[in-house]
């Protein structure tokens, strides 16, 4: 098979972009000055410290600009992990009707409004979202939402169907085993940037959290199965948990409050894989592939709602935070309102910028009418003139002599696999020599 307008159009380009990000880093972008070293190296501890965060980070997420310099140091790093996680969220919803070349879209322009929504909600209302449950989880799954309401197209949704849409019990497995890698590196995700005096808070909240989401899911998996556990169950809304508590995971939330942010949002996760997601199916249309929306969206959302919750008693109770009140809460008592406030404005960017990338992706590419299969970017083991598994090529077999067969390893006589008619029971086959 050679080239198509699809490889073509996707090469080309990444090849831009990645020249482009080339030339902007190698221009604009320079060492943080407190790199330079030190005497009592403090800085070498702060950056091994980055680095473990950093490098837990990137295991979860990987299984506009002006002109003045930007100061790259490891935290940096994070941050653009973060970016990183945002879009792959958002990819969930759309996978399967996407392209390459659309999801290399829909992340460069994805990343234009995360970028927009961290500025206005963080650096301008003040939102307090340390674990990201606001400006991570729900912008990526409401951007995906608003993504797939546009690319969904009336001949994808006649292919919903489609048995290639479900998952495979190798596809299960490895889904659990990421699942397994994100429960235990999800407190380094909340705590990567949080100050030193409220880490110990970010790891106690997200580990409490993230054990009672684990454990409704698994309830409440086994109540909808009858008595079985549902592999998507237990991949996705085990995590619930960890979403839920991360914009409150640096506040006093207390271990007992941890704990039933982790069982809400857990239980709520496993009702949407269940009974939400198929209700919007059939009502509205909306095709949410991974159901980033049970995942990733309403917990987030529960987060964000919380934090409000915890910041209106924190905000009467100064001692709790140990002198670090006005650090913590950059609005201080008005903090509660800026944190409802900032949920209504990602939610704002989210959806409209979800609906523009789509619009402006299903207008400048092809929108996919059958469901995506990537036979045509990777190479196969087996070419489109070799059989598919488990298929029987009758020409093949009278080609050779069925019954005279050289097993390739051990050279032992193969049996025909046709069933033998009774005429020919008595028939003698030759010995492979």
């Amino acid at each position: 098979m050679g080239f198509t307008k699809s490889n073509i159009g996707f090469i080309t380009t990444l090849v831009v972009f990645q020249i482009a990000i080339f030339v902007i880093i190698g221009v604009w972008f320079k060492y943080d000055e407190s790199l330079d070293e030190t005497e009592d190296h403090e800085y070498d501890i702060r950056s091994e410290y980055y680095y473990t965060y950093y490098s837990d980070v990137a295991v979860m997420v990987i299984i506009g600009f002006d002109l003045y310099e930007y100061r790259l140091a490891i935290p940096s790093l994070v941050e653009g992990m973060f970016g990183a996680a945002t879009v792959m969220i958002s990819f969930g919803a759309v996978l399967g009707k996407t392209t390459p070349l659309q999801l290399l879209l829909i992340a460069f322009f994805e990343i234009i409004f995360y970028a927009f929504n961290i500025y206005i909600s963080v650096f301008k209302v003040g939102l307090i979202d340390i674990g990201g449950s606001l400006i991570i989880h729900t912008f990526g799954a409401y951007f995906g939402i608003a993504l797939t309401s546009v690319l969904t197209s009336r001949r994808t949704e006649e292919h919903q169907a489609n048995e290639k849409l479900g998952s495979t019990k190798v596809s299960d497995v490895f889904s659990l085993i990421g699942t397994i890698f994100l429960w235990l590196f999800w407190p380094s995700f909340n705590g990567a940037l949080g100050a030193p005096g409220s880490r110990f808070r970010v790891v106690i909240n997200t580990v409490l959290s993230l054990c009672c989401s684990c454990v409704v899911t698994f309830i409440c998996s086994a109540l909808f199965h009858k008595g079985k556990f549902d592999p998507v169950d237990i991949q996705n809304a085990t995590l619930a948990g960890g979403v839920a508590v991360g914009t409150a995971a640096n506040l006093y939330l207390t271990p007992g409050g941890a704990m039933g942010v982790g069982l809400f949002a857990g239980m709520i996760s496993t009702i949407g894989f269940n009974y939400l997601t198929p209700f919007l199916e059939r009502k509205t249309k909306l095709h949410d592939t991974c159901g980033v929306h049970n995942l990733h969206g309403m917990p987030g959302l529960i987060g964000g709602i919380v934090s409000a919750i915890v910041t209106q008693v924190g905000k009467h109770d100064h001692s709790l935070y140990n002198g670090a009140f006005e650090d913590i809460f950059t609005e201080q008592d008005n903090q509660p309102l800026h944190q409802l406030s900032a949920i209504y404005i990602t939610l704002s960017i989210a959806l409209a910028g979800g609906f523009i990338t789509g619009l402006i992706i299903r207008i400048f590419t092809k929108t996919a009418d059958e469901p995506f299969e990537d036979d045509e970017f990777w190479v196969n083991e087996s070419s489109d003139e070799e059989l598919s598994e488990g298929e029987y090529d009758d020409s093949d077999y009278h080609k050779t002599n069925s019954n005279d067969i050289d097993l390739e390893n051990d050279g032992e006589q193969l049996i025909n696999k046709k069933e033998i008619d009774s005429s020919s029971n008595n028939e003698d086959f030759p010995s492979s020599d």
